[in-house]
């Protein structure tokens, strides 16, 4: 939906300023037609040229537009923890494959940021302070929150993070040991 909204503004901004360009070309134009110096047939490929100028920046505008939210922000929103903001981006890439993707990022925080971010991660609504993560999830360790099944929990390494939402798996690992945070999300 997003997506759409930004195509739709994208040509309304481009097609104003095509607009006021062409409109300021109008008066030009007539003064190119009593000289003589203009014919309907390079009037006409003028108009072209501005249509597929048109054409041309709004590719240009589609294609260099990042439409993925940042890495940071979809740790956030599916986790629903705060991040520190001191740490070091490791990794952040998007990995493609038609409807299928992966997103992998990785951050390092120092022994200051890592303190915080435990606090964090255990007053999360996820948390479950009974459960211990190692290898193998159980529907016994998730919690529901606003009908959203998902966990954070000890683990031999630090804590771990688990959710599913239809055919898209997230998790985060957080070594305590090496203060990392890995987060992959993963859609079938």
């Amino acid at each position: 939906m997003i997506d759409f909204i930004f195509i739709i503004i994208v040509i309304l901004i481009v097609g104003f300023l095509e607009g006021l360009i062409y409109l300021i070309y109008l008066p030009l134009k007539k003064r190119l037609f009593k000289s003589g110096k203009l014919t309907r047939k390079g009037s006409r490929r003028i108009n072209w040229i501005f249509i597929l100028f048109f054409c041309l920046v709004f590719i240009a505008l589609y294609y260099f537009k990042d439409y993925r939210t940042s890495s940071k922000n979809r740790v956030e929103n599916i986790a629903r923890i705060k991040l520190p903001k001191d740490y070091k981006v490791i990794q952040d890439e998007y990995q493609d494959m038609w409807q299928y993707y992966c997103i992998i990022y990785e951050i390092q925080f120092d022994k200051r940021s890592s303190d915080q971010l435990i606090k964090t991660i255990k007053s999360s609504a996820f948390y479950n302070s009974k459960s211990f993560h190692n290898i193998i999830w159980s529907d016994s360790d998730l919690i529901i929150v606003d009908s959203v099944k998902a966990v954070w929990c000890r683990s031999p390494k630090g804590y771990d993070f688990n959710r599913v939402n239809g055919g898209t798996t997230y998790s985060i690992n957080f070594d305590t040991l090496t203060n990392k945070l890995e987060y992959n999300e993963c859609a079938d």
